[in-house]
C-alpha cells in the first residue's frame, strides 16, 4: 500500500494515461451535453436527438461518478461528472415530456410560428397546457 508523503499532491499519484482516457471521457459527455441542448431547440421529430444525447450523457455522468469515487480522480472531475449528470438529467426531462405529449407539442409549434403578438402566445402556450392536460387520463376535459 502506497502512501502519498505531504508534499506530494493526488494528481502525481495517477498516470498520465489515466488522467487523458477521463478527460476524453468528460469531453463525451460535454458533447452529449450539447447535443441534448441543441436538440431542444429543433423542431419535433428531430428532438429526439435530446432524449437520446440526454440519456447518453446521464448514464455517462453516472460513470464518470462512480469512478471518480473508486480511483480518487479529482474534484474537477467530480464537479464535471455532477454536471453532466444535472444537465442532461434536465435536457432528457424536458424532451422527453414533449415527446410525451407529442400532438400538443406539434400544435404549440405551428400556432407559436403564427404568432404574431403576445396575446397570441399567451393563447398559444394555454392551449399547450390544455392539450397536455386533456391527453392525460382522468385530468382531460
Amino acid at each position: 500500500m502506497s502512501m502519498t508523503s505531504p508534499g506530494r499532491s493526488r494528481a502525481t499519484d495517477l498516470d498520465e494515461k489515466t488522467f487523458r482516457f477521463y478527460g476524453r471521457f468528460t469531453g463525451w459527455l460535454v458533447l452529449a451535453l450539447l447535443l441534448s441542448y441543441l436538440g431542444l431547440q429543433l423542431p419535433l421529430p428531430w428532438r429526439l436527438l435530446a432524449v437520446v444525447a440526454g440519456l447518453l450523457g446521464v448514464v455517462g455522468g453516472v460513470i464518470l461518478l462512480v469512478q471518480c469515487f473508486r480511483k480518487k480522480l479529482p474534484v474537477m472531475m467530480h464537479i464535471s461528472a455532477i454536471a453532466a449528470l444535472l444537465c442532461c438529467g434536465i435536457f432528457t426531462f424536458t424532451a422527453t415530456s414533449q415527446v410525451i405529449f407529442w400532438q400538443a407539442t406539434v400544435d404549440f409549434e405551428e400556432c407559436r410560428a403564427s404568432a404574431l403578438t403576445e396575446r397570441s402566445m399567451d393563447r398559444c402556450l394555454l392551449d399547450y397546457e390544455d392539450g397536455m392536460m386533456s391527453s392525460i387520463p382522468g385530468l382531460g376535459r
